[in-house]
This record gives C-alpha cells, sequence and structure tokens, in this order.
C-alpha cells in the first residue's frame, strides 16, 4: 500500500524540480533585444538611444525607422537629411523630443567660413524647426562699402575686404539695402536657439528641432527599452525587456506570477504527498 504514494511523491518531485528549473531560466535570462538597445555614444558622453540609434553600433530595430545617425571623427553624432546635407547633434532632450544640431562646418575650431545654411525641413516629416526660435537671413556676396551692412559682416577669411556675408535678423531695417547690394541668389534662411553673444555665436550653437515619433515614455517607466519590428511591408512599435518583447510596456507581474505558480504547487502537492502517507500508514 505504500507504493501508491510513494510513486505519486516521486512525480511531483519531478513536476517541482522541472518548475524550479523554468522559474529560474524565465527570471535569469535577458532578451537578447534588450541587450542589443542599450544607450551608446560616439565618445562625446551624449548617450544615443530610442528614436535615434547609431549606425555599426545599434541595430536599426533599436530606433524608429530613418532616425539613424553616425558619429564623426571628433565623437559627435551626425544627423544626415535626406538630401545629404549634414548637422552635429549637439544635444538631445528626450524629455520634450528635441535636439540642437548644428552645421557640420560651423564648429568654432573651424576655419571655413559658413557654409549655406539650413535648408528648409518642410519636407520632411521626421522633424520641425522649434517654434521661438530667431530667424537669421545671410546673404552672400555682399557690397561692404556701404557701413551699415558693414558692421552685419561675419568673418570669412577666404573672403575680400570688399564682398562677403551679411547676417541679418528678420525684420532688420537694412534689409531692403541687403536686398539691393547682394546676391539675391545666395540668400539662405536658418534660425538660432540662442543669440546673447552675438548672431555669429548663435549660428554656431545651432538651433532646435523637434523630432516626431512614437512615444517611448510608457515602456521605459516599465523598465524596457524601445524600437521597433521590421517586418517586410509594415514596422510596428515594440517594447524591448527582460522576459521578452511586449508591444507596449514590459509586464513586471509576469515573472512574479509564475513563482507564486510554482509555490502554489509545491505547497499543494506537499499536502497531498501527506494526506496519502497518513492515510497509508493507518492502513498499515
Amino acid at each position: 500500500m505504500l507504493s501508491h504514494p510513494l510513486l505519486v511523491f516521486q512525480v511531483l518531485l519531478l513536476l517541482h524540480f522541472a518548475l524550479f528549473l523554468l522559474f529560474h531560466t524565465c527570471i535569469g535570462s535577458v532578451d537578447p533585444k534588450f541587450e542589443a538597445c542599450v544607450p551608446k555614444t560616439c565618445g562625446n558622453g551624449q548617450y544615443i538611444t530610442y528614436p535615434f540609434y547609431i549606425l555599426d553600433k545599434q541595430e536599426p530595430f533599436c530606433g524608429y525607422p530613418g532616425f539613424d545617425l553616425t558619429c564623426d571623427n571628433n565623437g559627435f553624432p551626425i544627423l544626415s537629411k535626406r538630401d545629404n546635407e549634414k548637422y552635429v547633434v549637439e544635444e538631445i532632450f528626450y524629455g520634450n523630443h528635441s535636439l540642437r544640431v548644428s552645421i557640420l562646418f560651423s564648429k568654432p575650431t573651424s576655419t571655413e567660413c559658413f557654409p549655406s545654411p539650413v535648408h528648409s525641413f518642410a519636407d520632411d516629416s521626421r522633424y520641425r524647426v522649434a517654434p521661438n526660435q530667431k530667424k537669421v537671413f545671410l546673404f552672400y556676396y555682399c557690397n561692404l562699402l556701404l557701413t551699415s551692412l558693414k558692421e552685419h559682416r561675419i568673418e570669412c577669411p577666404e573672403q575680400n575686404q570688399t564682398s562677403s556675408v551679411v547676417a541679418l535678423y528678420e525684420g532688420d531695417p537694412n534689409w531692403d539695402l541687403a536686398r539691393e547690394n547682394c546676391n539675391n541668389n545666395g540668400l539662405r534662411a536658418t534660425a538660432v536657439e540662442d543669440d546673447k553673444r552675438g548672431i555669429v555665436e548663435g549660428l554656431r550653437r545651432g538651433f532646435v528641432l523637434n523630432w516626431t515619433a512614437s512615444s517611448c515614455e510608457e515602456c521605459s517607466g516599465s523598465g524596457g527599452r524601445c524600437g521597433f519590428d521590421h517586418g517586410k511591408d509594415a514596422y510596428a512599435f515594440r517594447c524591448f525587456c527582460r522576459d521578452g518583447v511586449h508591444t507596449a510596456k514590459c509586464d513586471p507581474q509576469s515573472g512574479w506570477l509564475l513563482y507564486f505558480s510554482y509555490q502554489f504547487l509545491v505547497c499543494e502537492s506537499s499536502a497531498q504527498h501527506y494526506a496519502s502517507s497518513k492515510k497509508a500508514r493507518q492502513y498499515c
């Protein structure tokens, strides 16, 4: 009469052992996509994470489609527009979905003159120039014999003293004079975020862009890392978590649910074994 409860106990013991291994495997392992999407840097201390990703350093599924960056030799992230115009990413503000960029060759150490500045972002669905910035117009090949224009000249080493680039804010009273004495074909518009140190320093510091991409707050708030599932015909937002891939956010209860289920089965099977053993002893 003892063989039956012993057999039940052996089966339950094997079941407990299997559940124990399953629990520790699920809790201890980390999803490879979660590990792949750890934030990276180009070297300047600015960590790059969703919606951006660094080509050759991070997987494309770690970012929003089209938000790839590269690294330059100075350790700065580089944003490339579809027309191959490049900008240095000076700072990223993940909290309000914006970033400050500057023209690639307008770094403080550059000896080159300002190239053609910001082209319109109106045709780019990813970015929009942030509001509340001052609009600046650059006039090229201006006649600087006029004193009022010479005061607004941007220093360019390769230019002579009588023909150069003039920078004017929108609404400047010298606007009409610049239109008459500069090459209008070279007129370019840009924006500056901060001009407290002057218009030239403002141009070097760059301007702020707002980006449009799926929000990551819910996923990151649950401990996950945002990304995208790159299918054949469509993209789908995904939240990469330690325990796997989720549609919106991580589920912190999944591991504990497995744990408590395991504990419940242990208690239940122990009670059954105790009851069977007691009954067997009564027969003896």
